[in-house]
């Protein structure tokens, strides 16, 4: 595998953290991971924590495939993700939205705690 995680439960949510190197196939197997473990947990909330990973510079099609499952995978799910600035560019979290998901990636893991738990 070219990524680590780990999992904790929060108060309010569950906080995914994750490391290595990016790669679409163990992404999508950890959106499995985590949609399998808010239903367990009854929890409506993830906060994904992507600041040390490596290349997080993703094409625009990666950005849409991503965007696509994320509102696939996650329809009842509130999703904040920090995500590496400079890779920051909104396309996958637009795609995600316009599907119905809904998702803020944001520069930092404050930003996107205080997004995630924002009474809507």
């Amino acid at each position: 595998m070219k990524t680590k995680y780990s999992i904790e439960l929060r108060r309010d949510y569950l906080y995914f953290t994750i490391t290595g190197e990016y790669d679409r196939r163990e992404f999508f197997l950890h959106a499995e991971l985590l949609s399998r473990e808010c239903q367990k947990e009854k929890i409506s909330k993830i906060l994904v924590n992507a600041l040390q990973m490596s290349g997080t510079d993703l094409t625009t099609m990666e950005r849409y495939l991503v965007g696509e499952k994320i509102a696939e995978m996650f329809p009842t799910i509130k999703l904040a993700v920090a995500w590496p600035e400079k890779d920051i560019d909104k396309f996958a979290e637009t795609v995600a939205t316009n599907r119905g998901g809904f998702i803020q990636v944001m520069p930092d893991v404050e930003s996107a705690e205080k997004w995630l738990l924002m009474r809507v």
